[in-house]
């Protein structure tokens, strides 16, 4: 299952800060940032619908995150 979501990540830097969360927090899931699409899209990868965990997590991290449908 492929959920994607808008966010407000912008730089490759605080995708590099987020990297060791999101790899612990999501494991097993696979997850990328589209920070050229204007949405800043991040697309996570796995076996079930784990939505609103991963909007809670970047949330936490003073992210906005919405799952786009």
């Amino acid at each position: 299952m492929v959920l994607v979501f808008k966010t407000s990540v912008q730089h490759k830097k605080q995708v590099k800060q987020l990297k060791p969360l999101l790899d612990h927090s999501l494991k097993p899931a696979v997850w990328n940032f589209d920070l050229e699409d204007c949405d800043k899209i991040f697309r996570v990868e796995a076996s079930s619908n784990i939505s609103h965990d991963v909007i809670r997590l970047l949330n936490k991290e003073g992210f906005s995150c919405e799952e786009l449908i």
